[in-house]
């Protein structure tokens, strides 16, 4: 298949390297039991045809990382944010010389690009014999794998290792920004190496995306979130946010809401994506914030930024 051209046909085509991420890869018979002591998802749910969304804790429930597990061959892929990767492997090291498993940073080894639209979705097709149906599906094969993700709208995410025998083949771009948009507006919470240890996994409303399986049993962190559920002490959640000018990463930036003449401490940034016409972040708030709510940066203060109906309820 010739190489495909992404050229902006339609606003949703696009092919985003997402070099901001990387990959945990952990190998062993005791993979599976590990990890289910170590995440909030359940990990006895994950197979070759799904992907789970999961957060990995402290023993105070405060979120180090959240990612998406993979099943590959003989192991299991964590799919996470560069800054905070390093922390959660030696974490999740820290007690696996109790088990029998191996766990290292594999991102070397690995290429993830995310894309949306039929070009890319015809790029795929020529690694795939098929695409996945079915938000969070998996279909994999010697070439990678491919995950589809429908909100805010269909697109996929696909990991290759370097070595396959065919990689992608079509225009990628070297800026995430449209991936990163397209996971703020599907109300997608994540943590950066700015943000680890402030939050539990409620205060990202991960929770509201089935990252957190209340009826595991036992983890890292698990007395905290199960509080936090039951005793309904979470008065924080995430909220998305946009304002009609373009600017750099504010991730980890401070944000004032206006009472009266004075600003007051509102929340904080924990991503952010800009496009040609709009900045579009992703912000611990607190949970009463009315959508159409007005905040400023702490450190940019000519930049207002209005609160967003979120895709999906709070619980």
């Amino acid at each position: 298949m010739p190489q495909s051209s992404l050229e902006q046909t339609h606003t949703t085509q696009y092919a985003n390297k997402l070099k901001n991420n990387g990959i945990i890869q952990i190998r062993g018979e005791e993979r599976a039991k590990y990890l289910q002591g170590q995440i909030t998802a359940n990990i006895n749910e994950l197979n070759d045809n799904n992907a789970l969304l999961a957060c990995h804790c402290n023993f105070k429930g405060k979120t180090w990382s959240v990612f998406f597990t993979f099943a590959w061959q003989d192991s299991i892929l964590l799919v996470t944010h560069n800054s905070v990767l390093k922390q959660s492997l030696s974490e999740l090291n820290k007690y696996g010389v109790f088990a029998k498993v191996d766990i290292s940073d594999q991102s070397d080894s690995w290429r993830i690009i995310g894309g949306s639209g039929d070009l890319f979705e015809g790029a795929l097709q020529d690694l795939f014999d098929e695409l996945p149906t079915g938000d969070r599906s998996v279909i994999s094969n010697s070439n990678g794998l491919v995950m589809s993700v429908e909100h805010p709208e269909q697109r996929y995410l696909i990991i290759q290792p370097n070595n396959a025998k065919k990689l992608l083949s079509c225009d990628i771009s070297e800026d995430s920004n449209q991936w990163e948009i397209a996971d703020i507006k599907a109300g997608l919470g994540d943590i950066r190496a700015s943000t680890v240890d402030e939050y539990v996994p409620q205060m990202l409303n991960l929770q509201a995306l089935n990252a957190i399986d209340f009826e595991k049993g036992c983890y890292m962190g698990q007395e905290v979130v199960a509080r936090t559920k039951y005793l309904g002490r979470n008065k924080r959640a995430g909220f998305i946010l946009k304002t009609d000018s373009t600017t750099d990463d504010l991730s980890g930036e401070q944000l004032e809401y206006q009472i009266g003449e004075n600003w007051r401490p509102g929340g904080k940034i924990l991503r952010s994506g800009a496009d040609a016409d709009h900045t579009w972040i992703f912000a611990v708030l607190a949970k009463d914030t009315e959508i159409g709510a007005a905040f400023r940066v702490k450190s940019t203060q000519n930049l207002i930024f209005v609160t967003q109906a979120l895709p999906y309820p709070l619980q």
